[in-house]
């Protein structure tokens, strides 16, 4: 399987994008991104300069990493004209230009949103009640914004042997499907289902504990409604975010990892542990389990396998969250597919994938996405990619039993995003993009937003 790894991941060298989770290997990395955009009935306009750093060092059995975000951001004022300059840490992107705001600031007003058409709808039945309100492109922006830092320290006491405490760790078991993009990554294109309101995977937190932890890892089923394309069901591979963790990898005729992490804001009376587990037992063959919030009621589950072909990569999985709990209605369930190849005798790689979620209570239609990344080569330094995805909302079936709502769906988002990648040299990449997103919430409204620019990445 590695050799197969290693040729289908070969022809995305081109494919240099601007940030990774953390760095794979130790050295530096810095990006500087330019960026526009708008919703289509707007003008253009300026994002801002954006700089992240990146460094990993490793010292004797120490691994140091850490990243951080530098902005220079166009403010605007009401009439949609720059007004100043702002300069510091940021945790925005550019996606976050689709929804009109800039980390977790609004810019620019209405200039910068769409108004529902639809107005606030109050529906009500002894056994039914439900306020569908307003949203405009503001409505889920938490699920763009990037961190604006992370720091991380692991110690190597002994051969294969990793304990770890940090801000991002990103330790994870498993083929991940695509969710919790952190800046360019195709994650934040490839979308499942749509957005969740009340899951942040940057924190990776039970709870709240300082001004620099947000949101939970704790997932509460948003019904259709409460946003303007619902239907995101988060997975726990990623079993060490912010958090204390550690791990073990055995080598041999069958490899394996197994690890474990406190997530920030472990409480002792009421107790919490991330556990994953991963193991290669045949060289075709890799099979993964994590769970989140082993001990405490509203774990999140995950398992998943990849199956090494001889011109193909094959991954599923599957995941349930929020399970022991006592509230009703509250289990979310998700399972899908992806498959990476490489087109004999070219340089094109292929990485289509599908995904379905659904929901424990009935009246909630399920929410299904597909989508997939293209890459290839054009000359030795000039690569193309193409990152595309189409996720369809869930739906309240009761919506069709009023006059008010019967016209109403789960709403859709279309995504698409080709890129030019130039390599000027062997540690410099310059990158070209353009992207486009259609979005019709529930409602039927629709809000079609595009952001384009570029950026350039060296490294040390």
């Amino acid at each position: 399987m590695k050799k197969i790894l290693a040729l289908t991941f070969a022809s995305l060298v081109l494919a240099f994008t601007a940030g990774a989770q953390v760095l794979p290997s130790k050295g530096m990395k810095n990006t500087t991104s330019v960026v526009f955009g708008a919703p289509l009935d707007s003008d253009a306009m300026l994002y801002g300069l954006t700089d992240t750093f990146q460094a990993r060092f490793d010292l004797g059995n120490f691994t140091i990493e850490g990243m951080l975000n530098w902005s220079f951001l166009a403010n605007y004022d009401n009439d949609g004209d720059v007004d100043n300059f702002i300069f510091g840490t940021s945790n925005a992107n550019p996606l976050t230009l689709h929804y009109g705001t800039r980390g977790n600031t609004t810019y620019a007003g209405d200039y910068k949103s769409f108004d529902s058409k639809a107005a606030e709808v109050e529906v009500k039945s002894a056994e039914f009640s439900q306020t569908v309100k307003n949203y405009d492109n503001r409505a889920n922006v938490s699920n763009t914004t990037q961190d604006s830092y992370y720091v991380n320290f692991i110690w190597h006491p002994f051969k294969n042997f990793d304990v770890g405490v940090g801000t991002k760790l990103n330790w994870q078991v498993g083929p991940a499907p695509r969710y919790g993009s952190w800046l360019w990554e195709s994650d934040a294109h490839v979308r499942q289902g749509g957005f969740s309101t009340s899951y942040d995977d940057r924190s990776g937190s039970r709870t709240m504990t300082s001004s620099e932890t947000v949101g939970s890892y704790r997932f509460t089923v948003d019904a259709p409604g409460t946003a303007d394309v619902v239907g995101f069901v988060p997975y726990a591979n990623k079993y060490a975010k912010r958090a204390f963790g550690i791990r073990y990898f055995y080598k041999g005729d069958v490899n394996f990892q197994i690890g474990a992490a406190i997530p920030n804001g472990f409480n002792t009376d009421d107790p919490c542990v991330n556990v994953g587990i991963q193991i290669e037992p045949l060289d075709w063959l890799s099979a993964a389990f994590s769970y989140e919030g082993l001990f405490d009621a509203g774990g999140n589950l995950y398992a998943g396998a990849k199956f090494g072909m001889k011109n193909f990569i094959l991954d599923v999985y599957f995941a349930a969250d929020s399970l022991g709990t006592d509230r009703d209605d509250d289990k979310a369930y998700g399972t899908g597919a992806a498959i990476a190849f490489i087109i004999p005798n070219t340089k094109i790689s292929v990485n289509p994938e599908l995904g379905v979620n659904f929901f424990e209570n009935d009246n909630y239609d399920f929410s299904w996405y597909t989508g997939g990344t293209l890459s290839f080569g054009i000359s030795r330094q000039l690569g193309f990619d193409l990152w595309a995805s189409f996720a369809a909302g869930s739906k309240d079936k009761r919506w069709d039993d009023y006059d008010a709502t019967d016209s109403w769906n789960g709403g859709h988002i279309f995504d698409i995003r080709p890129s030019l990648n130039y390599a000027v040299s062997k540690n410099t990449t310059i990158t070209a993009f353009f992207d486009f997103e259609n979005r019709k919430a529930f409602d039927g409204t629709s809000r079609d937003c595009w952001s384009s620019g570029m950026f350039v990445s060296y490294v040390f």
